[in-house]
């Protein structure tokens, strides 16, 4: 929320309110603009109402009940590193800045008429690395969960693109906004959008369908809901389709042991955690050779 420009309408058109006082105004404004279109979708289609109800409860009730888990992280750069050990080459990162700066304009955009937060946005440090890794894998199948406004949808469609191969199935349901959806992947250049299915809901109830339609998932990467319950069941539904190689990307695992649960059960060839440079937040990658 811009408070300067708030202030500036309060002042012109309310004199005398606070300018703290409106924006509490304004906060409980879209806490019932939020609050109708629940409403609405309960009596519209029910199982989305329960799948929007079962990630507000788990995400709360984790909030209440969990911790911070301490991931033994290294740097995004180191992790960019090891990247271009294991798979023995380099990637041309001129094309990246370019789309970097395509999307960061887009952003800008979005000021004033954004239907949720822009909090959603991925850090630029993973989306390169999501890109590095397409760029190397050459995959056919990429499977992402999480879009919001399209930040990695974007770099992994760019490699996709670069490479000439591949197709990215995405699974996200929007937050609560007005005209959420038309602003899913918002930030993705028209001309990447070739290469790219988007599947509306939550991934427990498209995955038993798209999975077994795809038949294998190159690359995974989780940046949907990140409570240990969904997490754990993402990563457990993706892996009999994991094909050799495959690599798996899970955002914002900081808060529950669900990642590396799943890696001392999987065994994947090596794994690692990473901090993300611009966000407070870790994410974990696993290679299968």
């Amino acid at each position: 929320m811009d408070f300067s420009i708030l202030g500036q309408y309060v002042k012109c058109k309310l004199p005398g309110v606070p300018v703290w006082l409106a924006g509490i105004g304004m906060i409980n404004m879209r806490r019932v603009t939020k609050s109708l279109l629940l409403a609405q979708i309960m009596f519209r289609n029910p199982p989305e109402f329960l799948d929007r109800l079962e990630a507000a409860v788990t995400s709360r009730l984790e909030k209440r009940i969990g911790r911070q888990f301490q991931y033994p992280a290294i740097s995004a750069t180191e992790t960019i590193a090891k990247v271009r050990e294991l798979f023995q080459g380099e990637v041309n990162l001129d094309e990246v800045e370019k789309l970097e700066s395509d999307v960061v304009k887009r952003m800008q955009l979005l000021e004033g008429i954004a239907p949720f937060t822009t909090a959603h946005h991925a850090d630029f440090s993973l989306a390169r690395l999501c890109y590095i890794l397409c760029r190397f894998l050459r995959p056919d199948i990429v499977v992402e969960t999480g879009v919001a406004y399209g930040v990695t949808t974007a770099f992994i469609l760019k490699a996709l693109e670069s490479n000439g191969k591949g197709n990215l199935h995405s699974v996200d349901l929007p937050p609560l906004g007005k005209n959420a959806d038309k602003f899913v992947g918002y930030l993705v250049p028209e001309e990447l959008k070739d290469r790219w299915v988007l599947h509306r809901g939550v991934s427990k109830r498209v995955f038993p369908e798209l999975l077994p339609q795809l038949k294998k998932v190159d690359i995974f990467v989780h940046d949907s809901l990140h409570t240990y319950w969904n997490i754990r069941r993402e990563l457990q539904l993706v892996t009999p389709y994991l094909s050799r190689p495959a690599i798996v990307i899970a955002d914002d695992i900081q808060s529950n042991l669900a990642f590396q649960e799943w890696v001392l059960r999987t065994s994947p060839t090596t794994w690692w955690t990473f901090k993300e440079k611009d966000k407070d937040s870790v994410a974990g990658l696993a290679v299968f050779l």
